[in-house]
């Protein structure tokens, strides 16, 4: 029995590991590209068989058949090859539109080469020619048949150039997977050029089946030893694409010279424009009266939305690309116009009532005071100081709200800090407003990394919230410990403990009208562990024990 010729056994044993891979692959069906990667692949095995077959069929209605199969399965591999690229790399909506022309590619082939004897557009004289053992095939190519050959290269090889930008554009996460793939066409791409335009080293042979081998090869590397099917750069397309696309705020991208290259649909709703009609103006042109520099960081631009003036506070970031060459702007306009709005009222309100609490009270004080040294029935004096006491109060709630905004909202500074020597000085500034009270301080030899101003603060206000309402001689404790890398100061009073709907309303982080704390001694201790990074608890199962954490960034 002669042996089998070199170009038969390898089309065969291509098309033996093209099923390995294909069963190997078949699990992976769910993922972007799987199903246009095996169909790719079940082309590639058709192929493979037909013309290893055909190789070693002498006879001519049987060797044209199988040439027929063959076109159009080369057909189908170089399509579908185009395909997996596109929906693998994230350009999944290029397949979605397509997928008919797609599909029906190599049924088009095939019918053309099937009835080519009605036609002749695909080729003429096909004869069977023995060759080195084989049967080679000689026939007059006609230019429908090298435009198809031609284009059905160009696609494989657009392919390739797709995955190969996803080594450009997403690095080394893809990197091996893609180059093996993109490298694993380059074989039958030569080798069927090869063939179509007379430079094989066998013109009578394509030998495209049997430099499916390497391609078998390199593909097995991508995607049984990277998984490159469990790792794929469509995820990260999708996801840089509804990060601009379906991000609520206005996103528009500027070249270098600021002129617009896309933007989101937010943008377009905003700025009253379509994405067609914006393209290549200037970033200004959007704004009306306003103006952005995207090399000046943040900004502020005034925009008329729908009748009404609003504020977007504007970030831009530089754009580079792989190369590290500077190619333009992501403008980010964020509305902050009810926030400003908010700001704005508040700041009015804070302003006038600390101004009208300051002076008015004061005043009141004074009149109370006055009237009651002139009167002398007991009940009006006692209504009067009285008075005077709840004057005193709102004024030194006015100074609380001055030092919540002076303390917390300045910026935060970290230096080490002596605990026994801040709670040492919490305790000496509120020695007088119990005198019946005792506060003692335990936190010898330990400090910490954080701000001093406002960790007295926090401290203060829950050490005034203890002698005030931990009732007839209270007895206050304040102490710290270092645990699991962060420093507790507590403040402990032996009282009946805070009121539970003091307590509801910091949990829910919001006042109501039906449900109110007496004071802002835990809202001031609460604001201020958070900007010290750190948390409040506040345990009531025996008195009250207030628990202050902030991350420890000293030793002891």
């Amino acid at each position: 029995m002669a042996p089998v010729p070199w170009p038969a056994a390898a089309s065969l044993l291509a098309a033996g590991g093209t099923v390995l891979l294909v069963r190997y692959l078949w699990r992976y069906r769910d993922k972007p590209g799987a199903d246009w990667f095996l169909a790719s692949l079940g082309c590639q095995t058709l192929w493979s068989v037909a013309y290893g077959v055909a190789l070693l069929t002498f006879a001519e209605p049987v060797r044209w058949a199988l040439e027929v199969v063959s076109w159009a399965a080369m057909a189908g591999t170089g399509v579908y090859f185009l395909a997996f690229a596109l929906a693998y790399t994230g350009r999944g909506r290029l397949v979605e539109r397509w997928w008919r022309g797609f599909l029906a590619t190599p049924l088009v082939i095939g019918l053309i080469g099937a009835t080519n004897p009605l036609h002749g557009l695909a080729w003429s004289d096909f004869t069977v020619v023995p060759v080195a053992g084989m049967a080679g095939a000689t026939y007059d190519v006609r230019l429908w048949a090298v435009v198809a050959a031609t284009v059905g290269v160009s696609l494989i090889t657009v392919g390739s150039l797709v995955l190969f930008d996803t080594v450009v554009s997403y690095g080394p996460l893809y990197r091996r997977e893609a180059v093996a793939v993109g490298l694993s066409t380059i074989p039958p791409v030569v080798a069927v050029l090869g063939w179509l335009y007379g430079a094989g080293p066998i013109p009578e042979v394509n030998l495209a089946t049997a430099a499916f081998l390497p391609h078998v090869a390199l593909d097995a590397y991508a995607f049984v030893g990277s998984d490159m099917f469990e790792f794929h750069p469509a995820t990260r397309r999708a996801g840089e694409r509804a990060a601009i696309d379906d991000l609520g705020a206005p996103v528009v991208i500027v070249d270098e010279q600021r002129r617009i290259v896309t933007l989101n649909g937010a943008a377009e709703t905003v700025f009253d424009v379509t994405k067609a009609a914006a393209l290549t103006r200037p970033l200004d042109d959007l704004l009306g009266e306003g103006s952005v520099d995207p090399t000046g960081g943040d900004d502020v631009v005034m925009v008329r939305d729908g009748g009404r003036q609003r504020v977007f506070a504007v970030t831009a970031t530089s754009l580079s690309d792989a190369g590290g060459t500077h190619v333009g702007y992501t403008v980010v306009f964020q509305d902050v116009t009810d926030e400003r709005r908010r700001e704005q009222r508040l700041d009015v309100l804070n302003r006038v009532l600390r101004h009208n609490l300051r002076n008015d009270m004061t005043v009141v004080r004074g009149f109370t005071e006055a009237a009651a040294e002139r009167v002398d029935d007991e009940e009006a004096r006692s209504m009067l100081d009285r008075a005077t006491s709840k004057a005193t109060e709102l004024t030194a709630l006015g100074a609380k709200a001055r030092t919540v905004e002076r303390v917390i909202d300045s910026d935060p500074r970290s230096e080490r800090v002596d605990i026994a020597d801040l709670l040492a000085t919490v305790r000496d500034e509120h020695a007088d407003e119990r005198g019946d009270g005792t506060v003692t301080v335990d936190a010898a030899d330990l400090a910490v990394t954080t701000d001093p101003a406002v960790l007295q603060v926090v401290v203060g206000a829950l050490l005034e919230n203890a002698l005030e309402h931990a009732g007839e001689a209270p007895t206050v404790e304040l102490s710290a410990e270092r645990r699991d890398g962060e420093v507790a100061v507590v403040v402990a009073d032996d009282g009946l403990g805070v009121p539970d709907h003091e307590l509801a309303v910091l949990s829910a982080g919001a006042e109501s009208a039906l449900e109110h704390g007496s004071g802002l001694g835990l809202w001031v201790a609460d604001w201020g562990a958070t900007a010290l990074g750190g948390a409040l608890a506040v345990d009531t199962t025996e008195g009250t024990v207030a628990t202050v954490t902030v991350p420890g960034g000293a030793g002891d």
